[in-house]
């Protein structure tokens, strides 16, 4: 028995959703940062492809090579990926950051909260 390689050569465009019908070779890097407004479209079509309803924002975006593939919502936790790459990595990145974050929030709390309880000093 001998091995053919696939020759497909196919794109997926659902609505404007553009790549080759083969993952890419991407680079180990993945990018976590806060969402922009440029990224509105894709986190809707995150939710679309892993078939989840859009959680409430604001989100923290994991990329790929440049392309966004998955986005978590700080509000709530939610968590919508691209169901056809390998985003588990990706995912608990996001789920980290926003551990750190969440981290910070309560800290940047505790400081106001003690500073408004300090006595005055003349």
């Amino acid at each position: 028995m001998f091995y053919l390689s696939s020759i497909k050569t196919t794109k997926i465009e659902p609505l404007g959703f553009e790549r080759p019908a083969v993952e890419p070779q991407l680079p180990d890097a993945v990018l976590v940062r806060r969402e922009t407004v440029s990224d509105a479209a894709r986190v809707r079509m995150l939710a679309r492809l892993d078939d989840r309803k859009l959680p409430h924002g604001p989100f923290i975006v994991a990329e790929f090579g440049g392309e966004t593939v998955a986005a978590m919502s700080l509000s709530s936790g939610d968590v919508v990926a691209d169901p056809f790459r390998r985003t588990k990595d990706a995912v608990d990145m996001l789920r980290l950051r926003a551990a750190q974050l969440e981290e910070r929030s309560r800290q940047a709390e505790a400081r106001e909260r003690h500073a408004a309880l300090a006595p005055l000093t003349a």
